[in-house]
C-alpha cells in the first residue's frame, strides 16, 4: 500500500530503472534490516544533484516492498516558511492514533500542527512522530520516504532527522533523499549517507538507446554520457532535444550540448519559449503553496488567464498530464520562479494574496502581500509580525524568523526590535549565522539615544558568541550591556550581568580586558542586584560574584541557599508568575524586558556551546545545571548538589527540554563519578551523548568523561582527553575553566599512580586560579602530593586555605578533607584521631571515591606504624571499595600494600559488567523500578519497540525470564566497574 507518494515518482514510472544494482542493494539490505527488527534499521539519506535519480529510486523501493505501508511525501519550495507543514503531510495517515501519544507529545504535536493553542516544542513533536510511526509498524513494517528534503521547512526537517537518529531496533525504515550541501552542516547531518553518482558509460549509453526512437550511434552516446556526468534526467531530456539524425550521427552535435551544465538553464530555455499567458500561469504555480490547486486557479483567474494556457506547459513536458498543476521536475518550479523578472513575480503574489482567504490562511496571505511589496509599508509589516506571533505558537521558529526579518525590511519605523526578534528566533533555530545577520541589521538602525535596544542588541550577540564558543572579551561587553539599563530594565541588567559573570567563570584566563574580580565587583555595586531576592538565579548572581569578590565566607550561604532553592523550587509553576530572577511578569514588561513565563527553568535554546550545552533553561543563556556545579563543588555541598542536579534532570524530562536535560545529564553522571557509581556514570554520559546526536550537536568525545577516565586508572585516554581539552577548548574557544578542570583529573591520575610532582604541578596550578568549584576541589590534592614531594610550602598554603572555607562550609565533605590533610601533616601523636575522624566524615556523605581514599591513607600510615591488624581492616576496605567501582589504580595501590602486610587480595577490579551497553543498563534500571515500557520511552525519548529491543537483550545477557528478577540482577551489575 503507497500513501501520499510524491508527484513526480507517480509520474516517472513509466521511465524503466536502468542500472543502480548497488544502489537498490543497499537500500533493499536496509529496508529488510528494519523489518527484521535487528537494529539495522533507522534511517538513510540518498543524497545527489538534480536529476541524478534519487525519486526514481524512491518510486523502484516503494513497488519492491509488498510487506511493507509505504508513505511518502516531497519537500515543496513555497511551503520553506510554514513550519511543521511536510511533517503534518506525512503524518497524515496516523493522526488517528493522536490520542493515544503521552500528553506532553500530543500537545506538542497538536501546537505543531495548529490543533491547539501554545508553541510547538520540536523535541517532543519528534518523540511524537517517531511514538507514530513506530506504533503504526508495529502493525506492520513501515516504509516511510521523503523526497526533496532540501525544500522541508526546518521545524520537519529536524523532526525528521530526530526520528532517523533514534530509530532503532523498530521496524521503521526512513529513506530520505535530497540534494548534495557541501557548503553548510544540515539538519541530517549524523544520518548515514548514500551518494548518488552519475550512471556508469554503459548504463548511460543503455538509458539513451531506450529512450531514442531511431539508431543511437555508439560514439554519440558516449560523448553525451560524458558531457552530461551520467545524469539520467539530463540525458533523458537530450534524447527529446537532439534530433534523430543527431542521434544516429548523421548529423553533428552542437558544439555545446543543450544541458552541459545546471539542470535549471536547460529548463528556463523550454519555459521561455512558451507563450506569455502560460509563462504567468507557471509562475502562479511555482509561487502558489502546492496543496492549494484551488488558490492558484483563484489568483489565475484573477490575472485572467485561461485554464487552457496549462496545455503548452503539458504538451512541453513541463507540467504533468496527470495533474495539470504538478511539475514534472523539482527542479522546473524553482527554475520558473527564480528565472522569472522581480515585477512579474511581485504581480502573481499580488494576485495570490488577493484570493487567499484571510481568515483561513493569515500567514500566506501575509507573506503573499510582502513578497508583492516594493519599500516601507506599516500595513504588511504589521501583518508580518501578526504571522510571526501565530507562528511562534505553532509553527515554529523558522517561519517566525523569516516573517519578523521580512517585517523589519518593510517597516518605515520599528525596524530595530523586528530585527533583534527575528535574530532570537534564529538562534532557537541553530541557526547563529542568520542570528549574526540579522543582528547586523539592527546594529545599522540603532540611534544614539536607544540604549535598551542597544544593550538587548549586545545580549543576543553574545548568545551568538556562546553558541559559537567565542568567550574572549564577553565579560567586559555584558558588563557594558548591564551598566547601560541597570536603572531602566533591573531584569534585564541581571540576566546581562550572569551571563557575563559565567563567561568570567569559565572563561578567566580567555578575558582580557576586565578581570573576574573586576566583573565581580561591578555586580556588587550594580542597582540592578536584589540583595534580598530568594530566586535561585538571584543567589547564584550574588553568590559567584561574592566568590570572585575574594568574600567566601559571604558567598557560601548564598551559593548554598541556591542550590536548596533550585531543589525545592516548583519550576514551570504558571501560578508562580516569576521568571529566573524571581521577577514578577509586571516588573517585567513595566521595565520593557521580555518574561520568560516558563518559572526558573523556562527553555529558550538560545545556545551555549562554550558552556557544554545548546539549549538554556531560564532563558539566560546559561546553563544552570552548569553554575549549579560551581557552587556545590566551591562550598562542597555534595547533598544540595545532587539534589539540585536530580530537579534539573527531572525538569528535562518532564518538560522534554532537552538540551537542558543533556547538560544536566553530565553533570548528574559527575557525581556518580565521585559516589562511586562507575557504571552508572556511563550510562549517564552515554544518554548525554546519544541526546546530542539526536539533536545533531557536536559529537561528544573522551574529554567530557575526563573525570571518569582518571578515576578509572586509564592513563592513556585520561591524558587523550586532556590534551584535546587543551588544544580544543582552552586554546581555541578560551574555556579556562575546563582547562582547570582537566589539570584536576590530572592530578587524581597521577596521585593513583604515585607520581606525586606531576601531581603537584597540575593541582598548584588550578589551585593558584582559585576558580570557583576547582579553586576549592584541589586543595587536598596539593596538600597531599605537597607532602609526598616535600613541598610543606605548597602543603601548608593549601592547608590554610583549606581550613579557613571548612570552617565556613561545615559540610562533612568539607570537614573530612581537613581532617585528612590535616593527618598528612600531623606528628604520629595527632595523626590517627585526624584520620579516623575524616573516615567517619566521609562515610557520611555521597562522596565514595574520597572516603576510600582516606581509608587507603589511613591504612598505609598505620602499616609504616607496624600495626597490622588494623592496617589490613582500613586497606581491604579500601581495596573492596576501589575495586568495586573500577578505580583500578587506586584498588592497585590498595592490593599492593595489603599484599606487604601479608594478606593476598584479588588482582584487578570486579568482572565486566555482562556486555550490558549504558542505554540497556538505564532501560533495565527503570524496568526494574516498574516503570512501564511507555514510561521508559517517554523518559528516554526513544520509541516503545526500542524499550521493548533494549530489554530483550537485557534477559538474555543477564540469563533471567522476568522484570521480577531484574533487582536482583542489577544489584550485583551496579556495582561492577
Amino acid at each position: 500500500m503507497t500513501e501520499h507518494l510524491p508527484v513526480s515518482a507517480r509520474a516517472l514510472r513509466r521511465v524503466p530503472l536502468v542500472g543502480r544494482r548497488e544502489e537498490l542493494r543497499l537500500l533493499a539490505g536496509h529496508v529488510t534490516g528494519a523489518r527484521a527488527r535487528d537494529g539495522q534499521g533507522g534511517a538513510v539519506l540518498l543524497t545527489g544533484e538534480p536529476g541524478i535519480g534519487k525519486t526514481r529510486l524512491l518510486d523502484r523501493l516503494a513497488g519492491t516492498c509488498p510487506e511493507h505501508r509505504v508513505v511518502g511525501i516531497a519537500g515543496v519550495r513555497s511551503e520553506a516558511q510554514l513550519g511543521f507543514t511536510a511533517l503534518h503531510r506525512l503524518l497524515r495517515p496516523f493522526l488517528g492514533g493522536l490520542d493515544t501519544l503521552p500528553p506532553p507529545q500530543r500537545e506538542a504535536l497538536r501546537a505543531a500542527f495548529g490543533l491547539a493553542p501554545g508553541a510547538a516544542d520540536r523535541y517532543l513533536a519528534g518523540l511524537a512522530a517517531l511514538t507514530l510511526l513506530t506504533g503504526a509498524a508495529s502493525v506492520r513494517p513501515l516504509l516511510a520516504l521523503v523526497d526533496d528534503v532540501q525544500w522541508l521547512d526546518p521545524e520537519s526537517a529536524d523532526v525528521l532527522a530526530f526520528v532517523g537518529r533514534c530509530l532503532h531496533g523498530d521496524a521503521v525504515a526512513l529513506v530520505l533523499a535530497g540534494r548534495d550541501d557541501h557548503d553548510a552542516p544540515g539538519p541530517f547531518d549524523g544520518i548515514p549517507v548514500l551518494s548518488l553518482t552519475g550512471l556508469p558509460p554503459a548504463d548511460a549509453r543503455d538509458l539513451l538507446a531506450a529512450n531514442s526512437a531511431g539508431r543511437l550511434d555508439p560514439a554519440v552516446a558516449d560523448r553525451i554520457a560524458a558531457e552530461t556526468g551520467g545524469n539520467p534526467l539530463a540525458l533523458l531530456r537530450l534524447t527529446r532535444t537532439l534530433t534523430a539524425e543527431q542521434l544516429s550521427g548523421t548529423a553533428p552535435l552542437p558544439a555545446a550540448l543543450p544541458v552541459p551544465g545546471p539542470l535549471r538553464a536547460h529548463l528556463l530555455r523550454r519555459f521561455r519559449a512558451l507563450p506569455a499567458e502560460t509563462r504567468t500561469l507557471l509562475l502562479v504555480m511555482a509561487a502558489a503553496a502546492p496543496q492549494e490547486s484551488a488558490e492558484r486557479w483563484r489568483a489565475a483567474g484573477y490575472l485572467g488567464i485561461p485554464a487552457h494556457a496549462a496545455d503548452a506547459a503539458m504538451s512541453a513536458g513541463i507540467l504533468t498530464r496527470e495533474h495539470a498543476t504538478g511539475f514534472r521536475h523539482p527542479v522546473a518550479r524553482s527554475a520558473v520562479y527564480w528565472g522569472a523578472e522581480a515585477a512579474d513575480r511581485r504581480l502573481v503574489h499580488a494576485a495570490l494574496a488577493a484570493v487567499t482567504d484571510p481568515v483561513r490562511a493569515p500567514d500566506r496571505r501575509a507573506w503573499h502581500r510582502a513578497e508583492a511589496t516594493v519599500g516601507p509599508d506599516a500595513e504588511v509589516a504589521g501583518e508580518l509580525e501578526a504571522a510571526a506571533r501565530h507562528a511562534r505558537a505553532g509553527a515554529g521558529p523558522a517561519a517566525q524568523a523569516a516573517f519578523l526579518f521580512r517585517a523589519a525590511e518593510l517597516s518605515p519605523t520599528e525596524r530595530v526590535p523586528r530585527f533583534l526578534a527575528a535574530a532570537r528566533a534564529h538562534l532557537v533555530l541553530g541557526n547563529p549565522a542568520s542570528a549574526q545577520a540579522a543582528l547586523d541589521r539592527a546594529e545599522t538602525e540603532l540611534g544614539p539615544g536607544d540604549a535598551l535596544l542597544r544593550a538587548r542588541v549586545r545580549q543576543t550577540r553574545t548568545r551568538v558568541d556562546l553558541y559559537l564558543a567565542r568567550l574572549t572579551g564577553l565579560p567586559a561587553r555584558l558588563l557594558d550591556a548591564a551598566r547601560s539599563v541597570a536603572e531602566s530594565d533591573a531584569p534585564l541588567a541581571r540576566r546581562l550581568l550572569i551571563e557575563g559573570l559565567a563567561a568570567a567563570v569559565v572563561g578567566h584566563g580567555g578575558t582580557d580586558t576586565t578581570t573576574p574580580y573586576e566583573f565581580a565587583a561591578a555586580v556588587l555595586a550594580s542597582p540592578a542586584l536584589r540583595p534580598t531576592a530568594t530566586a535561585p538565579a538571584d543567589l547564584l548572581l550574588r553568590g559567584l560574584a561574592a566568590r570572585l569578590h575574594d568574600d567566601y565566607p559571604s558567598a557560601v550561604p548564598l551559593l548554598r541557599r541556591a542550590l536548596q532553592a533550585f531543589g525545592n523550587a516548583e519550576f514551570g509553576s504558571e501560578s508562580s508568575g516569576t521568571d529566573t530572577f524571581g521577577s514578577t511578569e509586571s516588573e517585567s514588561k513595566e521595565s520593557g524586558s521580555e518574561p520568560s513565563g516558563t518559572g526558573a527553568f523556562g527553555s529558550t535554546e538560545s545556545g551555549g556551546e562554550a558552556f557544554g550545552c545548546e539549549e538554556e533553561p531560564g532563558g539566560d543563556g546559561v546553563p544552570l545545571a552548569v553554575l549549579a556545579l560551581f557552587a556545590a563543588e566551591d562550598v562542597w555541598d555534595d547533598v544540595g548538589g545532587r539534589a539540585a542536579c536530580t530537579r534539573l534532570t527531572g525538569h528535562g524530562r518532564d518538560t522534554g527540554a532537552l538540551g537542558a536535560l543533556q547538560t544536566a545529564l553530565m553533570v548528574q553522571a559527575l557525581w556518580d563519578v565521585r559516589a562511586g557509581r562507575f557504571g552508572a556514570a556511563r550510562a549517564g554520559f552515554e544518554e548525554a551523548a546519544e541526546l546530542a546526536a539526536a539533536m545533531d550537536l557536536p559529537p561528544h568525545g573522551p574529554a567530557q568523561q575526563i573525570e571518569l577516565l582518571a578515576w578509572s586508572g586509564r592513563e592513556a585516554e585520561t591524558r587523550a582527553a586532556a590534551a584535546e581539552i587543551t588544544q580544543v577548548w582552552v586554546k581555541q574557544h578560551g574555556n579556562d575553566d575546563f582547562g582547570d578542570r582537566a589539570r584536576s583529573c590530572l592530578a587524581v591520575l597521577e596521585t593513583s599512580l604515585g607520581r606525586h610532582p606531576q601531581a603537584l604541578a597540575c593541582a598548584r596550578e588550578a589551585m593558584e586560579k582559585d576558580r570557583p568549584g576547582t579553586g576549592t576541589r584541589v586543595l587536598h590534592e596539593v596538600v597531599e602530593a605537597g607532602v609526598r614531594v616535600g613541598d610543606h610550602r605548597a602543603a601548608k598554603q593549601a592547608l590554610a586555605r583549606l581550613e579557613e572555607r571548612a570552617a565556613v562550609s561545615g559540610t562533612p565533605w568539607a570537614r573530612g578533607l581537613l581532617a585528612r590533610c590535616r593527618a598528612l601533616m600531623a606528628d604520629d601523636d595527632h595523626a590517627e584521631a585526624y584520620y579516623a575522624e575524616s573516615v567517619e566524615l566521609l562515610d557520611r556523605t555521597g562522596i565514595v571515591t574520597e572516603a576510600a581514599r582516606s581509608r587507603l591513607l589511613f591504612g598505609e600510615w598505620l602499616w609504616r606504624r607496624r600495626r597490622r591488624g588494623l592496617a589490613r581492616d582500613h586497606l581491604r576496605t579500601a581495596h573492596r571499595m576501589f575495586a568495586g567501582m573500577g578505580a583500578v589504580a587506586f584498588a592497585e595501590r590498595a592490593r599492593a600494600e595489603l599484599a606487604a602486610t601479608g594478606e593476598q587480595a584479588p588482582t584487578g577490579t570486579a568482572q565486566a559488567d555482562r556486555a550490558l551497553t549504558p542505554r540497556e543498563r538505564e532501560v533495565a534500571r527503570l524496568a526494574a523500578g516498574g516503570v512501564m515500557n511507555a514510561d521508559i520511552a517517554v523518559r528516554l525519548f526513544i520509541s516503545v519497540s526500542t524499550v521493548e529491543y533494549h530489554l530483550s537483550k537485557v534477559f538474555r545477557k543477564l540469563g533471567i525470564t522476568s522484570r521480577r528478577q531484574l533487582t536482583s540482577a542489577l544489584d550485583a551489575e551496579a556495582r561492577l566497574p
